[in-house]
């Protein structure tokens, strides 16, 4: 039973890291200054970075 848990939780980690490079791709790809784009994808990657050290933390809870 908890294997089946733990590939939920994969798919489920795997669904949320694919939006976010996605809505990474959108931010490249948006007709703004380079400057804009830039900061964007500089606070779009610590939004990214603190969401994924939650998410370990918490799976890291579960699992062990």
């Amino acid at each position: 039973m908890k294997r089946d848990e733990n590939t939920g939780l994969v798919v489920l980690f795997s669904f949320l890291v694919g939006g976010l490079v996605g809505a990474g791709l959108a931010l490249v790809l948006a007709p703004q200054s380079g400057r804009k784009t830039r900061k964007q994808i500089r606070e779009f990657a610590e939004d990214v970075k603190e969401q994924a050290v939650d998410y370990a933390e918490r799976l890291k809870e579960k699992v062990f």
